[in-house]
């Protein structure tokens, strides 16, 4: 992989280069130089043609724990491919023996037999959950380019209302959340909430394109204003595959609506009177999960509001999940994390879990179709307090595609089968119609395919790599006369699992940063 720091927004990230080199030896392929990989986070070009290309991290593998009994699920597990056994392939364990495998929209679900019913594989501990975020945007490290230009910002102060510039019924507002442009942070007056009502912050989901990068190489602010933006669904795009060059690579911009989302901040609370509150909002579809914490008593209550059952948007039912005490109570400094993933609500505050009885899940509803609500997906509100909210970050849940090879039955050799293939102009018009949440969901749901796969034996594994876009794993393994499944890892082709990166790639000296080469 290369590193790369942008130029523009300054976050730091990772692209695979493993198209320039020769797998084995190591030599680069002529031709095959990556030219630009585009930032996760602003989306603009960064030329990474002459930028160092580095093997990767080395991981301690424990080769005994598998001796004694099988992997977990989601372990991180090392073992050698059917196929080629010299190879040694890592991967995360998602199905285990007995079970038979579901992916759809994002998400992964198992059944013993054909007569259960299908249930979503979550991680049994959170935490675990959070070490497999991937960024959708750091607020800490802005479009500063774009917005010396005039360019819109994507947390911003916002009311309810039906102007004509509202998303979704959200619009800028003048008064409540302040911004404090230098510092990155939002700050909320206790009097602006006199009224006993919240004051909303709203993100959202802004993504410049090249053609606005390009007006700010040239300085011309004109043509940026002349440059029609607007927000879009946030989608599976993993910058990692973001990059021209290599093997023809086309860039993957994300075709894929992923509404598993989560928010990270820190939250400064002051001069609080006795109905202080924090509201945080995830919107996914028709339905708005919310947790609301009391700052006087502690107590969180997470809930959701159902748009599709409640028609009258004035007065919504709030739909309790579970309520439960957390250490945020009175004046104070607090790092929250609110996610919610694999239809389950969870709560950090400085860091710990917050135990909710029900564990926050719930069943989701039978629609799930985006909406214009999910390109300003996140919200955070209060009142009865001076409030700052700084450190937004908002990270995605992996979306799993679902892609594999399955038989022709008139042919011996076999037949990819991606989770959108039947379309007339392929996956990119999905990324045309991101911005269209309606229009998106009507195109994607003609033409999407669920993937399943038998029931594993009793010593087989299903595994996944955590690239869904790019990962070989047993979703996209050909035909095999050494399996019994060519989709499953027997145990005795099992390692170790792999527990502790030990060993990061070098960082170069000298040079200029080049480092010097090895005679």
């Amino acid at each position: 992989h290369k590193d790369v720091e942008c130029e523009q927004c300054g976050i730091h990230s990772t692209v695979g280069a493993s198209d320039e080199l020769d797998g084995e030896e190591q030599y680069y392929i002529p031709g095959n130089r990556l030219k630009t990989a585009i930032c996760p986070n602003c989306r603009y070009e960064n030329q990474i043609r002459e930028t160092r290309v580095f093997n990767g991290d080395r991981i301690l593998v424990n080769k005994f724990q598998f001796e004694i009994g099988g992997p977990s699920r989601w372990d991180v597990v090392v073992f050698k491919y059917v196929e080629d056994p010299k190879v040694n392939y890592i991967k995360r364990c998602v199905g285990l023996p007995g079970e038979g495998i579901r992916i759809k929209r994002g998400n992964v679900y198992a059944r013993k037999s054909d007569s259960d019913d299908w249930q979503i594989l979550r991680k049994d501990d959170p935490d675990k959950q959070r070490q497999l975020q991937l960024l959708v945007y750091d607020n800490n490290y802005p479009e500063r380019g774009l917005h010396k230009l005039g360019w819109p910002r994507r947390w911003v102060s916002a009311r309810k209302d039906d102007s004509p510039n509202a998303i979704a019924g959200w619009s800028e507002a003048t008064d409540g959340w302040q911004t404090d442009s230098e510092s990155r942070s939002f700050q909320l007056n206790r009097d602006a909430t006199a009224d006993g009502r919240y004051r909303w912050l709203r993100y959202r989901h802004i993504v410049p394109r090249g053609e606005h990068w390009e007006a700010v190489k040239n300085n011309d602010p004109g043509k940026l204003a002349e440059l029609a933006w607007q927000p879009q669904l946030i989608s599976d795009f993993c910058g990692y595959n973001a990059y021209t060059g290599g093997q023809s690579h086309q860039i993957d911009y994300g075709y894929y609506w992923v509404g598993d989302l989560t928010l990270s901040c820190r939250i400064d609370v002051s001069d609080t009177d006795d109905q202080a509150e924090l509201l945080i909002e995830l919107n996914e579809g028709y339905r708005r999960y919310r947790c609301r914490i009391d700052v006087k008593s502690g107590t969180a209550t997470l809930f959701f509001l159902d748009d599709f059952l409640d028609k009258d948007r004035s007065s919504p039912e709030e739909r309790i999940l579970s309520t439960a005490q957390t250490d945020l109570t009175g004046a104070g400094s607090y790092d929250i994390t609110i996610a919610n993933v694999d239809d389950r609500l969870c709560l950090w505050v400085d860091d710990h879990l917050v135990k909710f009885e029900s564990e926050g899940e719930y069943h989701p509803p039978t629609l799930l179709a985006p909406r214009d609500e999910d390109m300003v997906p996140i919200g955070i509100a209060a009142k009865g307090a001076n409030v700052q909210v700084s450190n937004l970050l908002i990270e995605r849940d992996i979306y799993y595609r679902a892609e594999q090879v399955k038989e022709d039955d008139f042919a011996s050799h076999p037949v990819d089968r991606s989770e959108y293939s039947r379309g007339p102009y392929g996956r990119e018009s999905l990324v045309d119609l991101l911005n269209q949440p309606t229009e998106w969901y009507q195109e994607y749901i003609e033409n999407a395919q669920t993937a399943e796969f038998g029931q594993l034996g009793a010593d087989e594994f299903f595994v996944m790599g955590d690239n869904s876009p790019r990962s070989k794993d047993s979703r996209l393994w050909p035909n095999t006369r050494r399996a019994k499944n060519r989709h499953a890892v027997p145990r005795s082709a099992l390692v170790g699992k792999g527990f502790f990166t030990y060993w990061p790639h070098g960082i170069p000296f000298g040079a200029d940063g080049d480092g010097y080469a090895i005679d």
